[in-house]
């Protein structure tokens, strides 16, 4: 459904509303003038146009049972306006019990169609009654304004700005000011961390050079001390001694050896053969008579087991009016016992087979065993003999050879060759500088490596940073100063003859939008307002909701009696008024009726 975008009142039938029991028929113009005492429903017609449009009272408040007339339960109101196009309509609504019904030109419609048509309760509210914006939506109408205010576009805003801090702003994306100068912020603290740690590498980087170069002086003196302590111990090692005779002497040695060893020895084939023996009797493994007995023994106790498991399951299954699971036939409460009772005998006949075949079971293991032992017995006496027989041999083998003698002599000139004059002690620390000498060379030469390395520029790396930092915190202020002449620009859509409203402040250095509700009027806050005051300001608020969403509605004041005149104010549509006047009986009356080109203007 299309929305209507101005309306005014041209009348009203009014029945079971409060104290509208009988229907009553109003009329209305432009502006409308309601007068009457205490209690003779000026405000219920208020009451009654917001209930036709919204489903509830002027104010807005829940608990619809209190609209109804005491002495009649149904509901039905009737407003018949016009459009800006100046055609008619008419809107009823009734409420028959707990059921609701809406008609709209005689075709039967939905609340959500309403507000399609009229806009969400609240802007229909807040224009139609001038004290509901700020006496009942409080904090909810920023959001209220929010939602309505006009898109400033960035073109706009810059437009604003100086020629510096438009190029600045250009091309960055502040289609929402606040994330980006979150992430801004979020750059910001990234480097001030990366400073941190560049400074920290520095520190440490320096400080491994001044250690660096005490590990270098320390390196060299060790590696000069270790180099002269193998140098003494090497001049000692064959001092006075002919190596290249005793080198010609072990080789001579060595081919005596070797052609004494090639000698076939009567005992090589006997020591052979007794050790093939020795390795079959070794290899030989455990061969049980009873394997074939022992499978059947456990085939027949899982199938025993089975049997049971079978007979446990077909117990549990027997209830009467179900199959019996032996014999098929359909058990009653009469052959239940019987039934269970067969079950039972099979299971423990079952249950005995098994003992006893566990028990055969348990025999044929035994045996096994000792029949196992028995062979493990037997081979290990085998071994042990035949281990004997051969060591035997060797020995006597190694008595009868005339390499030993030469192999003695061999292993005391390899001696003499690696030791020379050292003890065993000199010749272990030889072996020790030795090593220690290479992993200092190497320790040494690490050292120098890193030392002629070129050290980082930290320097020019945190300059780098610093840098970016500054330009950062430029371009915050530059969108801290976007981010304030937006704000101008979009309260300027907030702009009333005396009544300011503030939804957020800028804090001009960071930019920041810290969330506000101010409303005053003349300065002043609402709560310090007479109710003329207040009736003012909303009359205001009222014609600032219809430039924000573009619908003119009719505005409803009650207690004009407070109010000398709307003059300040202007609004724009239909005016209705309420004014107390006391002993006096209800009276609608227009004071001009709404004309053909009001209607067409509406």
């Amino acid at each position: 459904m299309e929305k209507i975008k101005s309306f005014q009142i041209t009348g009203m039938t009014i029945a079971g509303f409060k104290s509208y029991g009988e229907p009553t028929n109003l009329v209305f113009g432009n502006p409308t003038v309601i007068t009457g005492g205490n209690g003779r429903g000026k405000t219920s017609i208020a009451d009654a146009i917001a209930f036709a449009v919204t489903g509830l009272p002027f104010f807005g408040e829940r608990g619809i049972d209190r609209l109804h007339n005491e002495a009649q339960p149904d509901v039905s109101i009737t407003m018949n306006f016009v459009d800006e196009a100046g055609t008619a309509h008419v809107l009823t609504r009734t409420r028959h019990k707990s059921t609701m019904s809406i008609l709209y030109d005689g075709y039967t419609i939905r609340q959500m169609d309403l507000t399609e048509l009229f806009g969400e309760k609240d802007v229909f509210l807040s224009i139609f009654n001038p004290l509901y914006f700020i006496e009942e939506l409080g904090e909810d109408g920023k959001n209220l304004l929010e939602r309505h205010l006009p898109l400033i576009s960035h073109e706009a805003v810059l437009a604003q700005l100086s020629d510096a801090t438009r190029a600045a702003l250009e091309n960055e994306p502040l289609l929402s000011p606040d994330t980006y100068l979150k992430k801004k912020r979020a750059d910001i603290r990234e480097l001030e961390e990366t400073i941190i740690y560049f400074q920290g590498q520095k520190d440490l980087s320096e400080t491994q050079g001044e250690n660096r170069e005490q590990s270098i002086a320390a390196l060299t003196a060790r590696h000069t001390a270790l180099a002269k302590e193998v140098e003494e111990l090497e001049a000692k090692r064959f001092d006075g001694l002919d190596t290249k005779a005793m080198e010609q002497q072990l080789v001579e040695l060595s081919a005596r050896y070797h052609e004494a060893a090639q000698d076939d020895s009567p005992l090589d084939a006997e020591i052979l053969a007794l050790e093939r023996k020795l390795a079959a009797r070794k290899a030989e493994q455990y061969q049980s008579p009873y394997t074939q007995a022992i499978a059947e023994a456990n085939a027949r106790l899982a199938e025993l087991a089975a049997r049971f498991n079978q007979d446990k399951q077909a117990f549990h299954a027997c209830i009467p009016g179900e199959p019996c699971p032996t014999c098929r036939r359909l058990i009653t409460a009469e052959t239940l016992v019987e039934v269970r009772s067969a079950l039972e005998t099979s299971s423990k006949a079952t249950i005995a087979a098994g003992q006893e075949q566990r028990a055969q079971l348990n025999e044929l293991n035994e045996n096994d065993a000792k029949a196992r032992a028995v062979f493990d017995q037997f081979q290990a006496d085998d071994v042990a003999e035949l281990e004997g027989q051969l060591a035997g041999l060797k020995a006597k083998k190694s008595e009868d050879s005339p390499a030993n003698d030469l192999r003695a002599q061999i292993q005391q000139l390899t001696a003499d060759l690696e030791y020379g004059n050292l003890s065993e002690v000199e010749y272990a620390r030889l072996k020790e500088c030795r090593e220690e000498l290479r992993e200092c060379a190497a320790d040494l030469k690490a050292a120098q490596a890193a030392a002629d390395q070129k050290p980082e520029d930290f320097d020019g790396k945190i300059k780098a940073a610093q840098d970016k930092i500054t330009a950062l915190k430029k371009l915050i202020a530059d969108v801290a100063i976007y981010v304030s002449e937006r704000a101008k620009l979009t309260f300027s859509a907030l702009k009333m003859n005396r009544v300011e409203i503030s939804l957020y402040d800028v804090v001009k250095t960071t930019g920041e939008r810290k969330d506000v509700f101010k409303f005053t009027y003349g300065g002043r806050r609402y709560d310090r307002l007479s109710l003329s005051e207040k009736i003012r300001a909303g009359m205001e608020v009222s014609e600032l909701m219809k430039r924000l969403t573009g619908r003119n509605y009719p505005v409803f004041v009650d207690n004009m009696e407070s109010v000398d005149d709307l003059n300040n104010v202007r609004p724009t549509g239909q005016v209705i008024m309420a004014k107390c006047v006391g002993g006096t009986p209800l009276a609608v009356r227009p004071v001009r009726p709404i004309t053909l080109a009001e209607r067409q203007a509406a």
